[in-house]
């Protein structure tokens, strides 16, 4: 699957978290991620959507949609 726009790429700074290596690491434990396939949107230090295990193309692109529209 792939959600594919140059704008995701232009507007939105991407950030993976390995959940192996930082499952229990303050990055993960503050925003309450319960588990590896978390997606969260954020604009600073607010959170703007979340999606967990979803695989979703339509959903993925919905949160995507979501940050181009707060950037």
């Amino acid at each position: 699957m792939c959600v594919s726009n140059s704008e995701f790429d232009q507007n939105i700074s991407f950030v993976k978290i390995d959940w192996d290596t930082y499952s229990r690491h303050e990055v993960t434990t503050s925003r309450k991620v319960p588990r590896r396939s978390t997606l969260i949107l954020l604009k600073g230090d607010e959170e703007l959507g979340r999606i967990v295990a979803g695989t979703s193309t339509e959903q993925i692109k919905a949160l995507l949609d979501l940050a181009l529209i707060n950037s």
